[in-house]
């Protein structure tokens, strides 16, 4: 291979090179990538975890180690295509010329928005990419300028930012990197071994250092294994189970009345109030835990300081989210935790991605307009109920026909042949089935962006290791194409990738970015925000960012809305809490991630695919035998929206009452078209107009052998 020799960019040999690129797929993580390159034809021959990086230390997760199976792959989409005969399975295509496309796509957006105005133009996207540029940037622009239909962004993490930011204003989270030091650790609600497995040697040190490691879920799972101890409360009562170890550190003493005085309002009135409502023996009932558990767990926590609760994504996915993620994250306030090294990680990225919006997406582009707005979580009423009539869907970054609540009425939106829909993919997705023209899109190793995962304080550099696949293109560059087509000559549309991320590295703006310059990130792929920054708002400065400037216990903003203005506990409608014997759908489904796929990504790598085998519900024992179903018989899961099959997986150990079901497969693979989203609804969370997928219940029964 020849003498390598050292660079400041990357490290080279006569025939390979190596390219930092960072992973921009939606997990925690954000890893650092090594991708070496031959030189002599182009192709990216090895994709590595980054030795250096702290996080990523050298390994990827089984995913991402299938990189180059993702971008040299033989069902990526290469070429802008248009659809001949109709919308929906079985579509077919005729490949045009980027000229074509543009052409087309700009003359039928000009047209619909001669006639039926800007606001007819729905652009649909979410976390594709993560990068920073990439995940709306030049997309943004495009649409500020049109006046298209505002996006709520809500699918993910709604419920969870809202509590946040009527709580503490939504600054900064525990620092992963800190586990080693700590005492106790809760898994709360996370599957972390399958969905951010970065944590896992820190977790492994901490063990190592005596730490104590439990795992709250109703479900079973690679991480519940891997915990000390495994409490399964029922779905939906996670506050209430918060809230009674509250109630518990307070009679005990064991609470930080000094640092709850200091940084707090409402305490007084939360503890008088609201925590006598809480009962050991009324805890116990609501989540179904014994109360010996409920007694151990809170002596536990309020044991030490050194305390980190990690939670995820799943409970703010409930009716109840904002509300149970609320008084989670209350926890390590009550006790002090939450002014050292501990507290709470739910996610790091809604601090280290703040910069500032209105100025790089240029908000002035709408001059004066508010256009009309939707939630992205009900789409299937924005496509088949809205009035006056969405007419043009720009997705890209998403997979509606598979990722939305309710996928049964989007799809009845999305088939309609009076509406004009693009799709920019690297894949053949369900929702290409439906577009009018199919946008080819490229991979990590084919663009640059700036990245922040959100499971710890790191910035990445992604720089192109090889040319563009076929003549796919980046969302930026894709927005710059169709800008000039449509006729749009501001500035801001000709800036380059380089030119955004500098605009976006803005210390002045989010403190996080002192001491970060591209420079930096060129040279070392990856740098570290600035954790430690007096002016970090939080605990390093003494103010967060409420209306009263310190942790707001009681909220006067939620007392407006009409909302709780404390923590309690809410229970589901459309859960276990509302099941008695009469209830024709007496399962609650979680649709958790898989172990193998990010949402929709890498579904089409093969043999990830193949090692997930089929779709499976996972049932108790008991509700197995109730229903005579054995392991493997095909089932059918159904409520009054869809239905749905998979094969039976029981597990010993799952909560009864409770199934498991993979997140957002591809439904084009299953037996009659739709993954579980056909059984959720379009309702919206208790706060942050978030979605509900695990607030949705369901029976299941056997079916034959000869499903067709």
């Amino acid at each position: 291979m020849g003498i390598q020799i050292m660079t400041n960019e990357a490290i080279v040999s006569k025939d390979t090179k190596t390219v930092h690129v960072s992973c921009p797929h939606d997990c925690p993580d954000g890893c650092s990538m090594s991708v070496t390159v031959d030189q002599t034809n182009g192709r990216a021959i090895r994709v590595e975890g980054d030795k250096t990086h702290p996080v990523t230390q050298g390994f990827l997760c089984g995913k991402v180690n299938s990189y180059l199976d993702y971008v040299y792959n033989d069902q990526r989409v290469l070429y802008p295509q248009r659809r001949i005969g109709p919308k929906g399975p079985g579509a077919k295509w005729e490949r045009i010329s980027w000229d074509e496309a543009l052409d087309e796509i700009s003359n039928r957006l000009k047209s619909i928005i001669d006639i039926d105005g800007a606001e007819s133009v729905l652009p649909f996207s979410y976390s594709g990419t993560l990068g920073m540029t990439g995940f709306l940037g030049m997309g943004q622009r495009f649409f500020n300028r049109m006046g298209a239909c505002h996006l709520e962004r809500t699918i993910c993490t709604a419920a969870g930012a809202a509590a946040e930011k009527y709580t503490f204003g939504r600054v900064g989270d525990a620092d992963i990197e800190n586990l080693p030091n700590m005492d106790v650790i809760l898994l709360w609600g996370t599957n972390i071994v399958s969905t951010g497995v970065h944590a896992v040697p820190f977790l492994d040190q901490a063990r190592k250092n005596g730490a104590q490691i439990v795992a709250i879920d109703p479900r079973v799972t690679r991480t519940t294994d891997f915990s000390d101890w495994h409490l399964a409360p029922k779905p939906g009562t996670d506050a209430a189970l918060a809230l009674g170890m509250m109630k518990l550190i307070v009679e005990k003493g064991l609470h930080d009345e000094a640092f709850l005085n200091e940084h707090t309002v409402g305490w007084k009135r939360f503890v008088d109030e609201r925590l006598s409502e809480y009962s050991l023996q009324k805890v116990a009932e609501i989540t179904g835990l014994e109360e010996a558990d409920i007694l151990r767990l809170s002596d536990l926590y309020a044991s030490t300081k050194r305390s980190f609760i990690r939670c995820n994504w799943g409970i703010q996915r409930h009716e109840n989210g904002g509300s149970m993620m609320r008084a989670i994250k209350l926890l390590p306030t009550v006790t002090g935790a939450a002014g050292g090294d501990g507290g709470v990680c739910v996610s790091t990225g809604g601090e280290l991605r703040v910069f500032d919006e209105g100025r790089f997406f240029r908000s002035e582009l709408l001059k004066g307009r508010t256009p009309r707005n939707f939630n992205m979580i009900q789409l299937g009423d924005a496509l088949t109920k809205a009035t006056p009539a969405v007419k043009a869907l720009f997705v890209w970054n998403a997979d509606p026909a598979n990722c939305v609540p309710d996928t049964k009425a989007a799809r009845r939106g999305l088939s309609r042949t009076d509406l004009f829909t693009v799709v920019h993919d690297t894949f053949y997705t369900d929702s290409a089935l439906y577009a009018d023209i199919l946008l080819p899109a490229d991979t990590a190793l084919e663009r640059m962006d700036l990245l922040a995962g959100y499971g710890a304080y790191y910035y990445g550099l992604s720089m192109p290791a090889i040319e563009k696949v076929g003549e796919s293109v980046d969302n930026s560059e894709l927005f710059r194409r169709l800008a000039k087509k449509m006729g749009y000559t501001e500035d801001c549309f000709t800036q380059t990738d380089e030119e955004m991320i500098e605009e976006i590295i803005d210390p002045e703006f989010n403190p996080l970015f002192e001491g970060v310059t591209l420079d930096l990130l060129k040279k070392q792929g990856w740098a570290k925000g600035a954790v430690d920054s007096p002016r970090r708002k939080g605990v390093n400065s003494g103010f967060w960012p409420t209306p009263s400037g310190k942790i707001e216990i009681y909220s006067q903003q939620m007392a407006d809305l009409g909302l709780d203005p404390m923590p309690g506990h809410i229970p589901e409608i459309e859960g276990l809490s509302g099941v008695d014997e009469s209830s024709p759908y007496p399962l609650q489904v979680f649709s958790a991630a898989t172990h193998y796929f990010i949402g929709s990504t890498f579904q089409h790598v093969e043999h990830l695919q193949n090692m997930l085998s089929r779709p499976t519900f996972e049932l108790s024992p008991q509700d197995a035998d109730k229903r005579s179903i054995s392991e493997g018989d095909m089932c059918r899961l159904f409520n009054d929206r869809g239905e749905v099959f998979g094969h039976a997986h029981i597990v010993k150990g799952l909560r009864e009452g409770v199934v498991g079901a993979p997140k957002q497969l591809q439904g084009s693979k299953m037996k009659n078209g739709f993954n579980i989203n056909a059984l959720t609804s379009q309702k919206e969370a208790d706060m942050g107009r978030g979605p509900v997928y695990y607030s949705t219940l369901a029976e299941i029964q056997k079916v034959g052998a000869n499903l067709s």
